[in-house]
């Protein structure tokens, strides 16, 4: 009896592993080329700190890579969508893109199927030129600020074109005085924070 029980756990535990999906993201970052390009709004133009602090130098560096900063202040997803294929199109040796949008959409209220549309757009655009996208969730208002989320619109467009998506680093960051330099961007504490959570997340899909 004992040893058919153990049969029996051993086929249902091999029932269990088999059925088990692998993460479809392994491997999609190989970084074999020599610019990892950040794109996006403030958070990706490094507001507030120095050009060697923000999180657009700091991951491409941690990652042994040549950033390459084409953040802008205040912009949101429809205009991003407006230049992205063209930014990226004049760039050589893209080995990676992180992507930093929506935010500057949610605080003016902006409609959220139409930011989802544009990041749609965006992302799809950047698959053209690598499959190393990186998107650097936010929260999608006051309350996803203070339970710690991201809007689920990254999730879902991450799912949808299996990339990346970083979704702890601004919630934590949003939430705590001490990493920001005013209610919405991050400090240089809070840039190292995104850095090394970026460059943790590509490395564990190379």
């Amino acid at each position: 009896m004992k040893y058919l029980l153990l049969a029996v756990l051993i086929i249902v535990g091999g029932l269990i592993y088999l059925k088990t999906p692998t993460s479809k993201n392994q491997h999609i970052c190989k970084l074999n080329n020599r610019n990892i390009i950040t794109i996006g709004d403030s958070l990706a133009n490094g507001f507030g700190v120095s050009e060697e602090n923000s999180f657009a130098v700091k991951t491409a560096l941690l990652l042994g890579k040549n950033p390459i900063k084409k953040g802008i202040d205040g912009e949101i997803t429809s205009q991003l969508m407006g230049r992205i294929d063209n930014e990226l199109k004049t760039t050589p040796s893209i080995s990676a893109v992180i992507i930093s949008i929506g935010g500057n959409d949610f605080l003016r209220n902006g409609d959220k199927d139409s930011i989802k549309r544009n990041l749609d757009i965006i992302v799809k655009t950047t698959k053209k030129y690598t499959d190393c996208i990186v998107l650097l969730g936010v929260p999608s208002g006051v309350l996803g600020s203070v339970v710690g989320g991201i809007s689920n619109i990254y999730t879902d467009i991450a799912s949808k074109y299996n990339i990346l998506v970083e979704d702890k680093a601004m919630p934590r960051i949003l939430k705590d005085i001490n990493l920001k330099i005013d209610q919405i961007h991050p400090n240089v504490e809070g840039h190292e924070i995104i850095a090394n959570n970026i460059a943790n997340l590509i490395r564990s899909n190379k």
